[in-house]
């Protein structure tokens, strides 16, 4: 047995005996005001900031979203990338930049989060609109939108993992390992590379 395929087969009978179990989201009265907005509680679709959203896997039915929130850019996080293909007869693809940043949840890294910061850069400096999903919009996407609130919105890393967690995006708390990517030697890596690529 390969020393990939172990740890995938242990999480899933991880996930089997905890039935998926997500962090407990904050009471809507206790939610701060500058967490994400809900823009379709179906699709787990949130406004983050004026240029960026996070979601579940778009589809047909959230294209009409797309287009009322004028999505310039869509960010792939699965490691199958299909988006084009799904939205092909929903909305007109040749106006959308797809971008794909292939993730596996139980080995993100810094590296991947770094490569995330840098789409969004590019976006920003084209005051481009983006959408950022994985599966569930749940933690890959959590874990984009946490380290994005940290450099581009200078948030601390406690009160961007408290989004992350207890924000009602859906976070499994079974990932420990994207809570202790949050340090602040990574955050200052990623820093520093946007500023100087070859730091």
């Amino acid at each position: 047995m390969t020393a990939k395929i172990l740890p995938m087969i242990l999480l899933s009978v991880s996930f089997s005996f905890t039935g998926y179990m997500t962090s407990n989201p904050l009471p809507l009265n206790e939610r701060p005001q500058h967490w994400g907005k809900v823009v379709h509680q179906q699709h787990n679709f949130y406004q983050i900031s004026p240029m960026l959203f996070r979601s579940e896997q778009p589809d047909t039915d959230l294209a009409p979203v797309l287009r009322e929130q004028h999505i310039d850019v869509i960010i792939n996080l699965r490691s199958r990338h299909h988006d084009p293909e799904r939205l092909k007869n929903a909305i007109d693809t040749q106006k959308i930049k797809f971008a794909h940043i292939p993730i596996h949840t139980w080995q993100i890294d810094r590296e991947d989060l770094l490569a995330v910061m840098k789409a969004i850069k590019e976006a920003e400096q084209q005051q481009q609109k983006v959408l950022i999903h994985c599966y569930h919009g749940s933690d890959r996407t959590g874990a984009s939108v946490a380290m994005y609130r940290i450099i581009f919105q200078h948030w601390s890393i406690e009160e961007a993992k408290r989004e992350m967690k207890q924000g009602g995006y859906g976070f499994h708390p079974i990932w420990k390992n994207i809570d202790r990517l949050f340090s602040p030697e990574n955050v200052k890596w990623i820093q520093q590379q946007l500023l100087n690529p070859s730091y």
